[in-house]
């Protein structure tokens, strides 16, 4: 079954369309942009196309690297927000210390700028940030509109698990993260895992547990990739930034092993490249690991989703092996197409994965144990079956069963 907007339908729906809200949500990454990387792009695309779909004036405040431009993009109304050029002489004041800080303070302040001016040609009745980024940090102080904050991280175990080198600069980004958490009554975050973690460690004493709407976003899809380089092999396949807290090295250190074991198998690593505290670049990383065989080793650059669903539907098995997530992106895309996906416990995938029903999990962080369950899962009998299943159960994450929950939340912030 396909999974789209479309299949809003039923009374509580015909509730939601009665009432129309103006909401604008901001965000340092949409998927207008060239430069998003996915996960919270694509979640902001499918509520804010949802809620729009229902008849709700909604408004999409993005980062941009091209211009300033307000356009309309599948009902959803997209103001583009470029960084000013004056940041960058404040960093040289810095002496080049906190680049990311005074970038995202400039952020942070020209988002408070359009959502003052929104909200002076019509009253918003409610505005969503994200923790990541802060970007709703000034707007949090000096914007009279009331807020919500969805948790999709938490950067002192995103910085931990990724290695990151603890600089002025880092060590600022986390205090300005773990300000606007703190200064945000209304914190809402798709996993239960990230609510445990933000109860214990950022000590937040009232998290909402609310998931997101999910459906696959296209059916034009363009082959051309799948046909170029993988039409006729027996893939895995991993996609995603190729970042240590998204667990590739375990997946790179376990490929060898796999791909003794089964000499007609492919690995197949699609994403952007980045460079960690292991190796100046990740992709070549896994080329080392490899060795040789490395020509049964295929790296892609990430895809937009007309290009990636169909290397995903040809995928034999799927491979997440996250040391953090939170309900990951492409676990859900990757079921959605009826795939296998072999997570990581403690992580989330637990919340999309029951162990051997409708899919696999491991511990994270674990080579060995992640090219044993990938060598057995391989020649499952019911890898069909277990597919099957865990599509039916992606069925609960569709906007019919989502969007109600996130809009009565949405309701209660205002009547409180």
């Amino acid at each position: 079954m396909y999974l789209s907007k479309e299949q809003l339908t039923g009374p509580e729906v015909e509730h939601a369309r009665s009432e129309s809200l103006r909401i604008a949500f901001a965000t340092p990454e949409y998927v207008t942009e060239k430069y998003f990387d996915g996960g919270l792009a694509n979640y902001l695309h499918r509520v804010a196309a949802a809620l729009a779909h229902l008849g709700h004036d909604i408004h999409v405040l993005t980062l941009s690297e091209i211009d300033e431009a307000e356009f309309e993009h599948d009902g959803v109304k997209v103001h583009r927000i470029r960084n000013s050029n004056g940041w960058f002489h404040v960093d040289r004041l810095s002496r080049h210390n906190l680049p990311s800080t005074i970038q995202l303070l400039d952020f942070s302040v020209k988002v408070y700028r359009k959502l003052k001016s929104l909200n002076s040609q019509h009253p918003l009745h409610l505005v969503q940030f994200p923790n990541y980024s802060c970007c709703g940090l000034v707007s949090m102080y000096r914007l009279r509109v009331p807020h919500a904050l969805r948790a999709s991280s938490y950067r002192p175990a995103l910085n931990d698990a990724d290695g990151v080198k603890r600089t002025l600069d880092s060590r600022m980004v986390k205090r300005l993260e773990g300000l606007q958490l703190r200064r945000s009554r209304f914190v809402y975050t798709p996993s239960h895992a990230l609510k445990q973690m933000l109860t214990k460690e950022a000590r937040l004493s009232d998290v909402r547990v609310i998931r997101p709407p999910f459906y696959l976003e296209t059916h034009e899809c363009d082959s051309s990739v799948y046909d170029r380089f993988l039409k006729g092999k027996k893939y895995l396949l991993f996609f995603g930034r190729f970042q240590l807290h998204k667990g590739f090295h375990t997946l790179a250190q376990a490929l060898p092993r796999v791909l003794k074991q089964y000499p007609d198998a492919y690995a197949v690593l699609v994403g952007r490249d980045t460079k960690s505290v292991l190796a100046p670049s990740m992709a070549d990383y896994a080329r080392a690991l490899c060795g040789n065989y490395t020509e049964r080793l295929v790296v892609l650059d990430k895809l937009r989703h007309s290009r990636l669903y169909p290397v995903i539907a040809g995928a034999h098995l799927v491979v997440l092996p996250s040391l953090i997530e939170n309900l990951s992106n492409a676990g859900m895309e990757a079921i959605g197409l009826g795939k296998v996906v072999i997570g990581t416990t403690g992580t989330s995938f637990e919340e999309l994965i029951s162990e051997g029903a409708t899919g696999f999990l491991v511990p994270p962080n674990n080579p060995e144990a992640l090219a044993e369950k990938i060598i057995s899962s391989w020649v499952d009998p019911k890898l069909e079956q277990i597919g099957a299943a865990a599509r039916q159960r992606i069925l609960e994450f569709s906007p019919d069963n989502t969007v109600e929950t996130l809009l009565r939340y949405y309701r209660e912030i205002l009547h409180v």
